[in-house]
């Protein structure tokens, strides 16, 4: 009896291992677009499952953690960051219930861009965006997208 009792609870636990799935409810496209010589924006283009948002570049201190852009200096040469990472999308605003204070985010698509400069006339971007985002009942741990290329003046 025993055995069947603790076959069935290995069963189980099994079962539900291979049932579990990683939620990424952000999937990013990133791009870059010259915009002069040696000048470029890294277009980060979000698209956010329904129920979903992302938060914006910009929050009050003691909530969740705002959508931003690192580079990677050991392997980034030649890039010289242009101003801030900011939304070209408006985002909503509204109080959060679960952390009790006004939050900019984005429902559905948004799109964020960082301008860059390169100092050389190669060089080389390696960086990643780092976001959190969250529903109704539940928020994903802060996650990376990672990010490499190529540029030329």
């Amino acid at each position: 009896m025993k055995r069947v009792l603790m076959f069935a609870v290995l069963l189980t636990l099994m079962t539900g291992a291979t049932t579990a799935q990683v939620l990424k409810p952000v999937k990013w496209a990133i791009t870059v677009k010259k915009v002069s010589d040696g000048v470029y924006d890294v277009q980060c283009k979000a698209t956010i499952d329904a129920t979903w948002h992302l938060y914006d570049t910009k929050l009050p201190e003691g909530g969740p953690l705002p959508t931003t852009f690192h580079l990677d200096a050991d392997e980034t040469d030649g890039i010289e960051l242009v101003g801030e990472f900011k939304a070209t999308t408006k985002p909503h605003i509204e109080k959060s219930e679960a952390f009790n204070m006004e939050l900019a985010y984005f429902a559905n698509a948004a799109t964020l861009v960082q301008r860059v400069k390169l100092t050389k006339e190669k060089a080389k971007l390696v960086g990643y965006v780092e976001f959190m985002a969250c529903n109704n009942g539940q928020c994903i741990p802060p996650a990376e997208e990672e990010f490499e290329f190529e540029l030329t003046k």
